[in-house]
């Protein structure tokens, strides 16, 4: 299982909105949202529309799995394989 962590604050609506609309499961817990799958995770920034602040402090919550990629365009966290 792979994981993404973010606060439950208006700020994180769309990345959360774009991982729903990818297929990620939401639950929410103590101020946070959890986004999850069974597989990799993939979030696009243009599918999320946030300003530079908000995506660079994204993962700030924390995540389950391998991060391969964060950088300006997306964020993809794979399955650790463990």
């Amino acid at each position: 299982m792979t994981a993404i962590y973010v606060l439950d604050v208006p700020e994180f609506a769309p990345l959360a909105g774009a991982a729903v609309a990818d297929g990620l499961l939401l639950t929410r817990r103590a101020g946070y949202i959890r986004l999850t799958a069974e597989g990799p995770i993939t979030v696009r920034r243009a599918d999320a529309d946030m300003v530079d602040a908000v995506w660079f402090s994204a993962l700030t919550g924390g995540y389950t799995g391998v991060l391969e990629c964060f950088d300006r365009d997306r964020i993809r966290v794979l399955p650790d394989g463990r």
